[in-house]
This record gives C-alpha cells, sequence and structure tokens, in this order.
C-alpha cells in the first residue's frame, strides 16, 4: 500500500462516524451498509465497600467477546424533480455469536438510526427514531472509534439511552364500559429512555438539518410524548401531570482541518419527585461545545459539558437540584501503517444546590466523581478493515464517606458484579483489555 493511499486508509478509519445529509442516500437507489467490530476483552470489577469500609462484594475477572455498536441497515432515495428528494434509513444491532435475551430496544429493524426523509434546496426534514443533534453534535470532537473506548455516552451525556420520552406512570385512564374511570398500562409497544441521560436516542422524533452553507451546518429535533398521562393518572406519591418535552439542536462548522460545534438540549417532565406537592415537570438542561483539529500526522479533539438537573423536592424541603461538568480529551498520532490512540474524560461529579453548614445534604446532588483512561493501538489493513489493541480504566470510586459515588453507564463489557440496569454500579472500578477487529461495508 502506497504511503498515500494508507494516509488515507488511517484518516477513514479513525475518523469517528457522523451522519451528514449526503450518506443517508446521496444518488437514487438502495444501499447496503453496516459495521461489524469484534473485540476480545477480560474485565476486572473490583470490590464494592460500603461507607464503613467493609468489602460487600468481592472482586470480579471476566472475559468477554464483545461487539458494540455494531449495525447493518439499507439507505434508498429517489429524486422527486425540482431539486426534491425522499430517502429512508433502516438499520438494526447485529451480532456474529451471540444472541441478546436481556435488552431489544436496538436489536430490531428500526432499532437504530431509522426515518423516512424529505430533501429540498431548503434542507432536510425527517421522522422516526434518531439520535439527537445535541449527541451528533459530539462528533466534532470525538475521534476514537475503535470499539466502545470513545467515551462518549459514559461520562459525556450522563449515560447511553434509545427509546420514547419515558413518563413516570406510563398509562392511559379511560371510560370501562360503567361509567367509572379506569387506569391501564399503555406502556407495552415501545421501550422508553432513561431519564437523566443525554445521550439519547430518541422515537417518534421530528428533525430539521439545514443545507451547509460555508461549512455551517444547523440540526434541530423535538419528539412526540406518545406516553402522555391523563391528568385523573396521579398519585397521592407522585405529583401532578407528567408531561415530558424534549428539545434539541445544534450548530456545526467544518473548514479544512477544524471542526467546531456546539450542542443544547432541554428535558422538561422526564423526572418527578415522590411527593405528591414536589415539581412535576423540572427542567433540565444540557449545553456542549466540542471540535476537532486535523494537523497531519495527528489529530486532537475535546468536549466540554454542563449538564443541569432541577429542583423536585417538595415545597419547603431543601433545592435537590444538580449541576455537573463534565470533560473529555482524545486524540491520536500516526505511528507505522497505523496510529496511537487515547482518549481520557472525566466529571467533578454534581454540586449541591442547597448546603448546610455541616456540609453536603444526603440526596442533595452527589460527589459522583468519575474518570474514564483509555489507550489503544490501531493497524490499519485496508481502507474498511482495522485491528486495535486497547486498555481502559473506569475509576468510578466514591471519595466521599457520606456518599456512594454514582452508578455510571459503561458499555464495555457486560454488566458489572454489582449492577445495575444497564449501567456500571456505584463504587465499582473496572479495567479492560481488549483485542479487536473492525470491518466497515
Amino acid at each position: 500500500m502506497n504511503k498515500k493511499l494508507m494516509t488515507l486508509a488511517v484518516a477513514g478509519a479513525l475518523t469517528a462516524p457522523g451522519l451528514a445529509v449526503a450518506q443517508v442516500g446521496s444518488s437514487p437507489g438502495i444501499t447496503l451498509y453496516g459495521r461489524i467490530d469484534s473485540a476480545i476483552m477480560t474485565n476486572t470489577y473490583s470490590a464494592v465497600k460500603n461507607a464503613a469500609g467493609v468489602e460487600t462484594i468481592s472482586e470480579l475477572k471476566k472475559g468477554d467477546i464483545f461487539q458494540p455498536g455494531n449495525e447493518m441497515g439499507v439507505r434508498g432515495r429517489e429524486d422527486l424533480g425540482g431539486g426534491t428528494a425522499v430517502w429512508f434509513q433502516l438499520a438494526t444491532g447485529i451480532w456474529t455469536e451471540r444472541l441478546d435475551t436481556g435488552t431489544t430496544t436496538g436489536n430490531n429493524w428500526g432499532g437504530r438510526n431509522s426515518a423516512l426523509g424529505f430533501s429540498s434546496s431548503m434542507g432536510d426534514i425527517l421522522y422516526g427514531l434518531w439520535d439527537n443533534p445535541y449527541k451528533q453534535s459530539w462528533g466534532a470532537g470525538n475521534i476514537v472509534n475503535s470499539g466502545p473506548f470513545g467515551q462518549t455516552g459514559n461520562i459525556i451525556g450522563n449515560g447511553d439511552t434509545t427509546g420514547a420520552l419515558p413518563n413516570a406512570k406510563c398509562t392511559s385512564t379511560v371510560n370501562n364500559g360503567t361509567g367509572a374511570l379506569a387506569t391501564i398500562p399503555v406502556c407495552a409497544t415501545e421501550v422508553t429512555a432513561g431519564t437523566t441521560q443525554f445521550s439519547r436516542r430518541t422515537n417518534n422524533s421530528i428533525q430539521y438539518w439545514s443545507p451547509v452553507f460555508s461549512g455551517v451546518q444547523v440540526k434541530l429535533m423535538t419528539a412526540v410524548a406518545n406516553y402522555q398521562s391523563a391528568s385523573s393518572a396521579t398519585t397521592a406519591t407522585q405529583p401532578g401531570t407528567q408531561k415530558p418535552k424534549i428539545w434539541s439542536g445544534s450548530v456545526q462548522w467544518a473548514q479544512g482541518p477544524l471542526t467546531l460545534a456546539g450542542g443544547f438540549e432541554s428535558h422538561e417532565g422526564f423526572r418527578q419527585g415522590t411527593s405528591a406537592t414536589a415539581v412535576a415537570n423540572p427542567k433540565d438542561t444540557a449545553l456542549a461545545l466540542s471540535g476537532k483539529w486535523n494537523f497531519g500526522p495527528g489529530q486532537v479533539g475535546a468536549i466540554v459539558e454542563q449538564l443541569k438537573y432541577g429542583n423536585i423536592a417538595a415545597p419547603g424541603a431543601l433545592d435537590n437540584g444538580v449541576k455537573q461538568q463534565n470533560l473529555m480529551l482524545n486524540g491520536s498520532w500516526n505511528v507505522g501503517p497505523g496510529a496511537i490512540w487515547a482518549s481520557y474524560s472525566k466529571t467533578d461529579g454534581g454540586k449541591s444546590c442547597s448546603e448546610l453548614a455541616a456540609g453536603k445534604v444526603l440526596g442533595c446532588g452527589s460527589d459522583g466523581k468519575a474518570t474514564q483512561v483509555s489507550l489503544g493501538y490501531d493497524y490499519i489493513l485496508s481502507k474498511r478493515t482495522k485491528m486495535y489493541v486497547a486498555y481502559s480504566k473506569f475509576d468510578n470510586s466514591s471519595t466521599s464517606a457520606t456518599f456512594a459515588g454514582t452508578a455510571y453507564y459503561y458499555i464495555a463489557g457486560p454488566a458489572a458484579n454489582n449492577t445495575t440496569a444497564g449501567g456500571l454500579a456505584a463504587s465499582t472500578d473496572v479495567t479492560t483489555i481488549a483485542f479487536g477487529v473492525q470491518h466497515t461495508f
């Protein structure tokens, strides 16, 4: 492979995949595409100790053949004339060696980025299940895409989630035929996403993507709350009617070797307190700035994020809102037929919105400090295939005797020995060593 072709292959294999409008069927016809990334992993989960220092769960070592972010899909486009077109994308998660029965959120057609869209000189409008613009904006700062080690969706975004807008009740009040009202569950056809995460792929979403003008593109998104509950569905342990709403947007600029982006997202009514007098529809927000620079023999990128969660305490109680700052730095350097890459992510944890003279109030935020460090090497075999080795350490130990840490989402490998739903248990550290192969088609 000559030097020029090798440079192009390395750049293509290392660039974090981001979906531009042109990739959704830039020419008429049907296209099959996909990615298979399979890694042999060893994971060491630290012992878990309580605030008194007593070990409650022992250290655990186990292996896995892990396949993160794999998908296969079809894209199609038909020109309608006058510069307009209709396009679609249908994607599903795929695995080569196992049947996952624990979750099915992405393992069916339409379970990954899938939508019907319309293009014109004014931009694109699409509706379906798709990554929010806020999440897409991270591509301007994320370089690593080998295995699960890019780290967006772990600390950045405070976890990854897919599904419809959440509703604590997920019920509908109807007439039962006798004149009396009865409450029935309706959360059966779609999985609802988590309540605190900002790394989201959202059902029932509607997005607008502007054309690219002088390297600038704007994306906007909202979603339909199909699990809206009736006003009479409130209970004595929950506040008034939950009305989940979401707004997400991003602005990206790319010229030559430099890419910059900003993202903003607002959640309303995603979380509720446990008191009937608490705030029914608190507002949570996220703001992120991302950027990367390709200077030839290497690349560097960064993401800075601030999350703010609104107060859901009862009137007269201490404000339990939380602010959280997150940071990710990553980069790569071409070495031989590939590149060395590294990524560092950290959070100082949630900062309480209320304090007493003695310090933080239990339940009013959490220290939740965590860091993740990853280091690896990609060996480029072709423009579409590479091998990689990687090391990653996720430090999730609490530094406080008062707080037990945070149950951060950790995408690398199976659930921890002290597990949470889709996350790494609080106060559990994990060290991962991996050898993988990635092929795109």
